[in-house]
């Protein structure tokens, strides 16, 4: 009888002891070195103009390099590469790869952004983040973007105008923080122990339209030198003002939420791999040439990321 109530004691006492474990999850990456992550997401949208309703699915692939290059009070200076960006879609059906070079000068809108993606994809962005992840700048964005839309403003024609509205929103400052922010902005930047709850607050830009995403994490486990975390997300339109597109101005009205699963380096803080699911409602007010509608529209989207 002693010996099962001693038993019972250290038992008691060693998931005490467990259960008060802590770590901190911030960024420790080794300077220099490469770290690649490949994330890749299915979207279906559906949405009503006029009665008829239309749905598009999208597939993206996108895979992310970074190498910090130093610290410096408490932040990272790191370089930052697309290395590949793929996007697939049902209708148009089309497929834009960042692998091959494109053209500027094809009639081709495909051909045309393809030429935009591979510019991006061999270029190099200089990042500042804190040790959250969080992109706090980007110290040569005008520099690559002027480099990534060189002869776009020579292009005449509606469909010229329509890429160079599409480029110019894919390689400006939100949207580029946006893609690194989807890797890496998920951490605490503290002492946390299992059960412990943090908040992130991001304001992130795709295809024009800003949105704000707030995320409660969770620290659900501690094991082998890997940190798994889950979250819950709620996702609202930003006040940014209208989309100028095609001559159009569109107010977007979304709210959505989603859940995540994250599993992370404790060493390092780098994404070991995640899963993200996702559902957005609402409707676009469209305003053009003197007229105007309201479109209902439905995003559901289910991610996927993994260290390479």
């Amino acid at each position: 009888m002693k010996t099962i109530f001693s038993f019972l004691l250290m038992l008691a006492m060693f998931c005490s002891l467990s259960a008060q474990k802590s770590v901190g999850l911030k960024y420790n990456l080794e300077l220099n070195k490469t770290y690649k992550a490949k994330q890749t997401s299915i979207q279906d949208t559906k949405q009503t103009v006029q009665g008829n309703e239309q749905s598009v699915q999208a597939t993206n692939t996108m895979v992310m390099s970074l190498k910090p290059l130093k610290i410096e009070n408490n932040d990272m200076i790191a370089e930052v590469r697309f290395d590949t960006i793929i996007t697939k879609t049902s209708m148009p059906q089309m497929e834009i790869n960042s692998s091959r070079k494109g053209d500027l000068n094809s009639s081709d809108p495909g051909k045309m952004l393809e030429c935009i993606l591979n510019r991006l994809s061999n270029s190099t962005f200089l990042v500042k983040m804190t040790n959250a992840g969080k992109v706090t700048g980007i110290m040569n964005i005008d520099q690559v973007s002027s480099s990534i839309l060189q002869g776009l403003d020579s292009l005449q024609g509606q469909m010229a105008t329509f890429v160079k509205s599409r480029a110019e929103m894919m390689v400006g400052e939100k949207a580029i923080k946006t893609m690194i922010e989807t890797f890496t902005a998920y951490m605490p930047d503290k002492e946390v122990k299992v059960g412990d709850k943090w908040d992130s607050n991001l304001n992130i830009s795709s295809g024009g339209m800003d949105m704000t995403m707030n995320t409660s994490y969770k620290l659900n486990n501690l094991s082998n030198n890997k940190a798994e975390i889950s979250g819950d997300v709620v996702i609202d339109s930003s006040n940014s003002g209208p989309i100028e597109m095609n001559g159009a101005q569109i107010i977007p009205d979304i709210r959505g939420i989603g859940k995540t699963q994250i599993t992370i380096d404790t060493k390092t803080g780098w994404i070991v791999k995640g899963s993200s699911k996702q559902q957005l409602k609402g409707e676009m007010s469209v305003s053009a040439q003197g007229t105007s509608m309201q479109i209902p529209i439905e995003i559901n989207s289910d991610g996927e990321i993994i260290a390479l």
